[in-house]
């Protein structure tokens, strides 16, 4: 397994978690349940007639032989000018963190990149770390027919400034470890709590963060990393 890719997951998995509620949130809004097509010529994601994104294909997850493929990778496959440039930025984070599967140039067996635990959401896997570490605004997953593929969506209207932080961590975090794999849950908080520009404190088995002299999140911890406790004393909202 590949450690640094799975820390990079845990690191980016919540907030990522956050980010496509906001999607999911949107396209309820905004698309009322039409169905999605995507134009892989101008790299178009559309939902029904009223919304479109720009969504840059990342690559495939293939259910059969649990293999990834870029879609770089791909002989069949003519890239646009965005997934160029896509292409290039993945190979830069392969060689700024030491991630051979950032740099591979066929597919490959996920299972022992990723683990048993995760190998099966491979198409997750990569779209909250890529998506987190260049900063897209949420990732979206589209089945074909041997597995499912993974594009990136960059735009303003995903974007949110968000009122009450404390509040949000504390609601969707546990809402994280129910929905993904989350081996290290304490290293998936730590991000997450990061990602919204706090300072937590670490202790040996908790995680504390306190605000001018109280502590206003208390998270509890096993010997496994997985959270035993979650709690928040959370001002009123004026």
């Amino acid at each position: 397994m590949d450690e640094q890719l799975v820390a990079l997951y845990h690191q980016h998995v919540a907030a990522s978690f956050d980010r496509q509620t906001r999607l999911s949130d949107f396209l309820e809004r905004e698309a009322q349940g039409a169905d999605w097509h995507y134009q892989v010529s101008t790299a178009t994601l559309a939902f029904g007639s009223t919304v479109k994104f720009q969504a840059h294909d990342l690559g495939s997850h293939a259910e059969a032989d649990n293999s990834w493929m870029w879609v770089w990778c791909n002989p069949h496959m003519k890239l646009t000018p965005a997934n160029h440039d896509l292409s290039v930025a993945v190979r830069a984070l392969g060689s700024r963190y030491g991630i051979e599967a950032f740099a591979a140039t066929s597919y490959f067996d996920v299972g022992p990149v990723l683990g048993e635990d995760l190998s099966g959401v491979a198409d997750h896997v990569f779209g909250i770390v890529v998506s987190g570490e260049l900063g897209y605004n949420a990732y979206y997953t589209m089945p074909y027919e041997n597995g499912r593929f993974t594009a990136l969506l960059r735009d303003e209207r995903l974007r949110s400034d968000e009122p009450h932080p404390l509040a949000r961590v504390a609601s969707v975090f546990p809402q994280v470890v129910a929905s993904y794999p989350v081996l290290d849950q304490r290293a998936a908080l730590l991000g997450y709590l990061e990602w919204y520009g706090y300072e937590p404190l670490q202790e040996a088995h908790a995680i504390r963060l306190v605000e001018n002299g109280t502590e206003v999140l208390h998270a509890e911890f096993d010997d496994m990393s997985r959270m035993t406790n979650l709690t928040a004393h959370l001002r009123p909202h004026s």
